[in-house]
Formats: C-alpha cells, sequence, structure tokens
C-alpha cells in the first residue's frame, strides 16, 4: 500500500511539474508578443513623426551571436527601397546604418561596430533655440558610449541632453533619435570638443527596424 501511495503521489507530482512547465512556457510566449506588439506600436508612433521621409518597414532576419554588436541582416532590399547609407531605427532610434543591399534583403552595420565606415551627422538642441552640430566617429566600448566630435567648443553641452540626426550627411533625415549625451570633454586643442552619447535603450534587442531616408533617394 505504501508503494502504491509513493506512486501516486510521484505521478501526481510529475503532472502538476508538467503542467507549471506548459503554463511557463505560455506565459514566456505571451511576453515575448506582448512585447513585439508594444514595439510595433511605438514604430508606428515613430514612422508617424517623419512624414516627409521615406520609410521601409522590416523584420531582423539574422543577427550572430559572434558579431551581435556588428551587424544584422533585414528583410527589405531594393526591391522595396532600401539604399546604401540610409539609417535603420529600432522601436527608440537610430541603431545602424545599411551598408549592402540585396534585391529583398540588406545588411545594416550596428553604430557600435567597431569598423563603422561612414560618419553620422548629428545635431543637440540647446535651451536658446540654436543647436550645436558635430559627427558621431565612433563607439567606445569601454563607455558603452558613441564618440561624437562637436564643431561648437564653445557650446554648453551637459548629461541628458538628446542627440539627433542633422540630416546634413548621408542618406538620411534630420530629427531621428541617436543617444543622451553621458559625458563632454573639452580638447586641449580649443577647436573641437568631444562628447560622449548613450545609445538607445534597445540597441541590443530588437525584433523590427525600420530603414529611413530622404524622399529623393527613391
Amino acid at each position: 500500500r505504501d508503494v502504491a501511495g509513493l506512486w501516486s503521489v510521484y505521478q501526481d507530482n510529475v503532472y502538476l511539474n508538467e503542467e507549471l512547465a506548459s503554463q511557463r512556457s505560455y506565459q514566456t510566449m505571451y511576453q515575448d508578443e506582448k512585447n513585439r506588439n508594444e514595439e510595433l506600436q511605438e514604430m508606428l508612433e515613430m514612422k508617424g513623426s517623419l512624414p516627409e521621409s521615406l520609410q521601409v518597414s522590416c523584420n531582423v532576419l539574422t543577427r550572430p551571436a559572434s558579431a551581435w554588436d556588428q551587424s544584422f541582416t533585414i528583410s527589405a532590399g531594393s526591391m522595396q527601397g532600401v539604399r546604401e547609407n540610409m539609417l535603420a531605427a529600432s522601436s527608440e532610434g537610430v541603431v545602424g546604418l545599411v551598408s549592402h543591399v540585396e534585391t529583398a534583403t540588406s545588411t545594416v552595420e550596428l553604430l557600435t561596430s567597431d569598423t563603422l565606415v561612414n560618419d553620422i551627422a548629428i545635431s543637440i538642441p540647446l535651451e536658446d533655440g540654436t543647436t550645436v552640430e558635430g559627427i558621431l566617429q565612433s563607439y567606445d566600448a569601454q563607455k558603452q558610449a558613441y564618440r561624437v566630435s562637436l564643431f561648437n567648443n564653445e557650446a554648453v553641452i551637459t548629461s541628458g541632453q538628446k542627440v539627433s540626426t542633422s540630416g546634413k550627411g548621408g542618406n538620411y533625415p534630420s530629427g531621428i533619435f541617436v543617444g543622451t549625451v553621458t559625458e563632454s570633454v573639452v580638447n586641449d586643442d580649443a577647436i573641437i570638443s568631444t562628447i560622449y552619447v548613450k545609445p538607445v535603450a534597445n540597441i541590443s534587442s530588437f525584433n523590427y527596424v525600420t530603414v529611413i531616408g530622404r524622399e529623393d533617394s527613391k
């Protein structure tokens, strides 16, 4: 009788564990879909904020584990209007630059890549209504921030200020969010100052991007 009782309890535990595992699986799937839906909703809102630009929405197809911070492949190419040097933006802002285009897919080089070829022209709005412009030149892995050179060394830039594209370089418009200032350094040459900019929060994980270019790039 004791053996039969133990076996019955064992079977009950196996069943309960399977049920719990199934519920956890469903919860994970639900949360994943919820996150994806929120990401898509945020991308729709961003899409509406740039009405005068060429925009192509697509999925992230692959992002190699061995080069997670270097590049990824998207589900749109020349057939959909994608061109080299257009920006790729996640739901929160710029994450990369289109480096290679095929007919139906494209390769995007992340701004965190250590082989980023083209500089990104940026601007920072100031409280007096003016803007200061500069160039995003590279990613500093140690600081986990972009290194940006400013053209105006007298401008007072503080932590927390927002950085966006200026539209004066590359095949993309102005006003696309790039990141947030974390540090400002005045160089000894007193001509150019350097700031460090924290990337958008979801640069390490996103499922969709919008490729953004100028209307005249079609």
